[in-house]
């Protein structure tokens, strides 16, 4: 028979599917990150269709049979979307990136569900806002990024890259900014600690990573 329950979503991919279906990856508070089908969600009468995109913030009513998770309904919270500017969309862009890429599946994580939340109402309201902060913030939330004072790879930071990781840790997290010029290193080091923690390629900074490695060594 299966059963329905509502989880508090954040939408962070969709794919179309048959004729008007879509499938949503989502982030959860619940559950964390979970995959469901929204049936008929493309056609010009859904309801629903506009809710289940990405970046939108709402109460999703899934029902739970041998055949997956699917949205039986829609309670929408926040569009995040409309109101971003370019280049924020493009750092909410990386955000969703990351958290697709580090996040198991099925694996309550609401402190990471919070910290999402808090970045996409930063990157609305906040002109400055940028992702490499956020990065920091997860990967010290997951406890995968070393402490300053116990590895030699911080020796090769900034005095400005080595405050914006202390910025991080505490809760404004997200109005830590460093002009991109002076954020080459740290950007390279998380991207690495990415790449050996899920064997995934970042999309960016391959040429700067490659730079850190070379004078830290592998």
């Amino acid at each position: 028979m299966g059963h329905t329950a509502e989880y508090h979503s954040i939408v962070l991919k969709t794919y179309d599917v048959g004729e008007a279906d879509r499938f949503c990856i989502v982030l959860t508070r619940e559950r964390g990150k979970i995959a469901a089908r929204a049936r008929g969600v493309r056609k010009p009468k859904s309801r629903m269709g506009g809710s289940i995109l990405p970046l939108q913030e709402s109460m999703l009513s899934m029902h739970e049979s041998s055949s997956g998770l699917s949205i039986s309904g829609v309670s929408h919270m926040q569009d995040h979307a409309s109101a971003l500017s370019l280049p924020t969309f493009l750092h909410a862009q990386q955000a969703t990136e990351l958290l697709l890429s580090v996040l198991e599946d099925d694996h309550p994580v609401p402190d990471i569900f919070e910290l999402m939340r808090q970045f996409l109402t930063a990157c609305r309201t906040e002109e400055t806002v940028q992702s490499l902060p956020f990065t920091v913030r997860i990967l010290q939330t997951m406890g995968i990024l070393p402490t300053q004072n116990s590895h030699q790879i911080f020796t090769h930071l900034s005095m400005p890259e080595r405050e914006l990781i202390e910025t991080c840790a505490q809760h404004d997290w997200h109005t830590a900014h460093l002009p991109h010029e002076n954020s080459r290193h740290l950007q390279a080091l998380c991207n690495r600690i990415l790449e050996q923690q899920t064997n995934w390629k970042m999309k960016a900074g391959s040429v700067a990573s490659s730079m850190l490695l070379a004078n830290y060594g592998a």
